[in-house]
């Protein structure tokens, strides 16, 4: 988990190093529907466990990323992916995995869409976000900002083009290349490539450090947990003779802490013992969407209300679809 924490967080970090930000925004931007859709697809095409992708989620957040958008791309990781949906295929038939798909899909975006509109936003801990900034010369900016002539317009334009978030600017007598602002497309300061690379990895394992207490705690559950699944105890709970079989399901599953992958190949036993395909569903996506050691670790990034409102989401996918594999199938 350290290697692919670190990993993760250095290749986020280079994308957000060389991508221009104008760009992340404009693809993900919560203002536009197409965003939604697209942090979905994102999240669709990473075959990661829901732990694995929140150092690609703090990235997004990072590179002012939509906050629906990423949301969108939190939900919708762990659920569906080509690996899983080749397995759910295999295991369901074509039908079912193009329902699952399309379920899990409309609703990570109508789920993530709904938060944004209700400012949950606010609830992102931002301090926790911010790099650290002692490989740069740092002063306070101000609202006054110099302006530098455009080559593309000639024109005088501000070199900062978010003010909001330039954090760090050369400092006085200090080199020009050790600012490291956010600016605009047209206007950057150059930084050598190594020490660029050196400022990924650096920002990377300290971000793995402050992290570090809470996946920690998140590790020894996960290894207590990891693909357990008591088919006795399930089938007691969740079984047929329950009529709220799936909602029961879709809760057991948040503490068994398994991927979709692992799920599948239970499918067949769980309904051979009498569950219903909704309830294997629900506690399918409860599992994989929801774990106790994501849940630690979005502790770190996010406040009680939205880790409140995460943990609903993730239920409400569950049951939903589960409901719905019940009526169809």
């Amino acid at each position: 988990l350290t290697v692919l924490f670190v990993g993760i967080s250095f290749i986020v970090g280079a994308l957000k190093e060389f991508v221009p930000p104008e760009k992340i925004k404009t693809l993900l931007s919560a203002r536009r529907g197409k965003g939604y859709f697209i942090g979905a697809g994102l999240g669709a095409l990473t075959p990661f466990c829901s732990c694995s992708t929140i150092p690609i989620m703090i990235g997004l957040l990072k590179a002012r990323a939509g906050f629906g958008p990423t949301l969108a791309f939190l939900f919708i990781s762990p659920l569906v992916n080509p690996i899983i949906f080749g397995l759910f295929f295999m295991a369901i038939g074509l039908k079912a995995t193009i329902i699952y798909s399309i379920l899990a899909l409309m609703m990570a975006v109508s789920i993530s869409f709904l938060l944004e509109k209700a400012d949950f936003h606010r609830f992102v801990k931002w301090d926790n976000l911010e790099e650290n900034r002692e490989d740069c010369s740092c002063q306070p900016v101000t609202t006054e900002l110099p302006e530098v002539q455009n080559a593309k317009t000639n024109s005088y334009r501000p070199a900062i083009s978010s003010p909001q978030f330039a954090y760090c600017t050369a400092a006085e007598n200090g080199p020009v290349n050790r600012g490291c602002a956010t600016v605009s497309a047209d206007f950057f300061m150059a930084t050598p490539k190594a020490e660029r690379w050196l400022r990924i990895l650096k920002e990377s394992v300290r971000q793995f450090r402050t992290f570090l207490p809470y996946i920690i705690v998140g590790v020894v559950i996960g290894a207590l947990a990891h693909g357990f699944v008591p088919e006795s105890l399930i089938v007691k709970y969740a079984g047929p003779d329950n009529p709220f079989a799936v909602p029961v399901a879709a809760v057991i599953g948040v503490p068994l802490y398994v991927r979709v992958s692992t799920m599948i190949p239970v499918f067949i036993p769980l309904m051979a013992k009498g569950m219903s395909i909704g309830a294997v569903v629900a506690l399918t996506i409860g599992g994989a969407g929801a774990s106790l050691p994501e849940v630690i670790m979005l502790k770190r990034i996010f406040g009680w209300p939205l880790l409140g409102a995460f943990l609903v989401a993730v239920f409400t996918i569950a049951v939903t679809a589960g409901l719905i594999f019940n009526t169809v199938f």
